[in-house]
């Protein structure tokens, strides 16, 4: 819509639904949509998600919302499931003024009581880090400097702290703003809006999220997908069918790609086979071998131990002790327990049955500091290591990898995407992509520089996104095709490669946003 049919339909006088795009368009994190809707003299604005920019995080200190607007105008937040990159921009917002309610499933609320005040805490962190830092270089250049001055020409210097983005206490307060929805109910939230959360398939609790904005003839329907999976994942149900929508916005993240189609467990199995053969020849020094598996302390982890559950039970992999290392996975794998009734119908069977599906035979949770650094003394037999972050960009699990990369007789095993920048991307490199060349032999872990000897293991079966062929079976059921597709969370090249993919095969009419973008949905 040009800008001139713009000014004629804002003095029509009729409703107007404006959506400002405000992240995750032509990158991959940071997911923020403003929805404005005009009726008469009142005008309503809500949130559709609010998310962490991971590629640019400078970009959360800035003001992320359109010029003359504050964080107080907004009328309510929507969240599409916990994941940081989609929620953990709320503290930020309630610390700028936002006081309404933030809607979301009971399941992304629960997970957001341990996320949120965990991003809190990593936020102060980063700060002391940066200032400590700053404050030792400021010393260094001020020695130098005051070494070719004259003693009375000196002046004291004046140091500008960096304050976090939110503090651990912030992201408490936040979770007074958190109102949990049922799904598959329609939900009035405002006068001429309402919502419809369905399941997602990504992780616990996530929804697309479905939209009636306006009344009447004038009323348009809105859906986003948020981040969906992948048909017949473990532990939960499958992607919901959407027959119809006025406007679509989906994610893109595999927009491009196809994963592999394999036996995932027999893939698992293979690797700890051989990770435990690695491991049953003692070092002098350090003992027994150890398999490190990083994983994100959301779906991932508790994905992983119900795999390794599973195979030590067929006994196709020996029943290795095995431990918890994330204080954030183990309350995590609670809330999961919590709401069983969000799991597939075979989790569901299991629990009732009495087994618990993120429990192997042998299994520790190393809640306290002290058990975690216990690990990194020499074992007396091979074990398992299950930690968080995923990325291995922080977390325990980077001082396990500190300990046991120097080892042959290790075996690290990366379950998902590795961030460009991140030691998990330094040390996967040519074993997901062979053109990168040769393998990481050493690595900086603390400033340290650790010899890599380890074996290092990659699977991308255990991702939670939707390739491009997933995407398009789910779209081709529509009953309708939507007015406009809107294509957001993804690298450029996954956004028009999924844009094309839509184009050529359904023929509907797709549009890659810019940041900031406005659109009007008439």
């Amino acid at each position: 819509m040009t800008r001139q049919q713009k000014k004629r339909l804002a003095g029509s006088g009729k409703p107007q639904i404006k959506m400002h795009v405000l992240g995750a368009a032509g990158a991959v994190t940071g997911s923020l949509n403003l929805f404005e809707y005009h009726e008469g003299t009142s005008v309503t604005r809500f949130l559709l998600d609010v998310g962490l920019t991971v590629e640019n995080e400078a970009a959360d200190f800035q003001n992320r919302l359109p010029n003359g607007l504050k964080a107080s105008d907004i009328d309510f937040v929507i969240v599409s499931h916990a994941h940081l990159d989609h929620s953990g921009y709320l503290p930020k917002l309630v610390r700028d003024g936002f006081t309404g309610r933030a809607y979301l499933t009971q399941a992304s609320a629960d997970l957001l009581a341990i996320m949120l005040p965990d991003s809190g805490y990593l936020q102060e962190e980063a700060a002391r880090h940066a200032n400590k830092k700053a404050a030792r270089m400021r010393a260094s250049t001020a020695s130098e400097e005051d070494a070719t001055k004259p003693k009375n020409k000196r002046k004291p210097r004046l140091q500008k702290l960096r304050e976090p983005l939110y503090t651990q206490e912030d992201a408490k307060r936040s979770l007074n703003n958190l109102a949990p929805l049922s799904y598959d109910i329609r939900h009035q939230l405002a006068v001429g809006i309402a919502v419809r959360f369905v399941q997602a398939g990504h992780i616990l609790g996530a929804a697309v999220v479905n939209l009636e904005i306006g009344t009447g003839s004038h009323k348009r329907t809105f859906c986003f997908t948020g981040n969906v999976g992948r048909p017949h994942m473990p532990l939960l149900k499958d992607l919901a069918v959407v027959k119809s929508a006025d406007y679509l916005m989906t994610e893109s993240t595999y927009g491009n790609k196809l994963h592999l189609r394999r036996d995932r467990l027999e893939v698992l199995a293979g690797i700890i086979r051989g990770a435990y053969e690695r491991a049953l020849a003692p070092h002098k020094k350090f003992g027994h071998g150890v398999i490190l598996i990083p994983a994100f302390a959301v779906g991932r982890a508790q994905t992983v131990l119900n795999d390794l559950r599973q195979l030590m039970s067929e006994k196709r992999i020996p029943a290795m002790p095995l431990f918890v290392d994330s204080p954030m996975t183990i309350r995590s794998t609670a809330v999961h327990r919590q709401h069983a009734q969000e799991l597939n119908a075979e989790t569901q069977a299991l629990l009732r049955a009495g087994i618990d599906p993120f429990r192997t035979p042998n299994q520790t949770e190393c809640m306290e500091r002290e058990a975690s650094m216990a690990l990194d003394m020499p074992q007396t037999q091979p074990i398992i290591i299950v930690g968080s972050s995923g990325m291995a960009s922080g977390g325990r699990i980077v001082q396990h990898l500190r300990a046991r990369l120097p080892g042959k007789q290790n075996t690290v095993l990366f379950v998902g995407y590795q961030g460009t920048g991140t030691l998990g991307s330094a040390l996967v490199g040519c074993r997901v992509n062979p053109a990168a060349g040769k393998c990481a032999e050493v690595v900086r872990i603390h400033g340290e520089e650790v010899n890599v000897t380890a074996k290092i293991e990659f699977m991308g079966d255990y991702s939670g996104h939707a390739d491009y062929a997933d995407l398009l079976a789910w779209m081709g059921k529509f009953t309708r095709r939507p007015q406009q597709t809107f294509v957001v969370h993804g690298e450029p090249e996954a956004l028009e490669g999924l844009k094309s993919h839509i184009e050529n095969k359904l023929q509907w009419n797709v549009t890659v946003p810019k940041v900031k973008e406005t659109f009007i949905l008439t």
